[in-house]
């Protein structure tokens, strides 16, 4: 991929990259390294978006995602606020979504920051993580349940 390509997607998605990355490893600093290594990556990668271009970039940044995830330890999250939280006045809030999310399973909070933060659609989201359009809305389902039964 030619750096002109990887300009055009970092300018494109590194907003969204990084408030999926952030909300899904938990942890602002390792989201912004994570951030700047999708697009390294992207630079290095033989492009094979087939026209799904925020796919495939959303599909690296969740593979390393993931391998963060793997290779740290299991240690307690520091949990962010909501973006708007602070404007709003109303952190409360801000921390009973972030604790929501927690509780969730990997799989599903993946799918539903995917979704809610990163903007992605079924399609999208099915093909950034190897999954049926079918499975993705399962998944999202489910995770909408448990967020709304945390938070009520």
């Amino acid at each position: 991929m030619n750096r002109e390509q990887v300009d055009h997607l970092f300018v494109a998605y590194r907003e969204p990259v990084f408030r999926f990355l952030r909300r899904f490893v938990r942890d602002g600093m390792a989201a912004e390294d994570l951030t700047q290594e999708t697009f390294l990556r992207a630079l290095g990668a033989a492009y094979s978006a087939r026209g799904q271009e925020r796919a495939w970039v959303f599909q690296i940044a969740r593979n390393l995602a993931r391998d963060h995830l793997r290779a740290r330890t299991r240690t307690p999250a520091v949990t962010e606020l909501r973006e708007d939280a602070g404007r709003r006045g109303d952190a409360s809030l801000g921390l009973e979504l972030a604790s929501a999310l927690a509780t969730l399973s990997d799989d599903d909070r993946e799918v539903f920051l995917l979704k809610e933060v990163g903007g992605l659609g079924y399609a999208e989201i099915a093909a950034a993580c190897g999954l049926t359009a079918d499975a993705v809305r399962s998944r999202l389902h489910r995770a909408r349940l448990a967020l709304r039964k945390q938070l009520t």
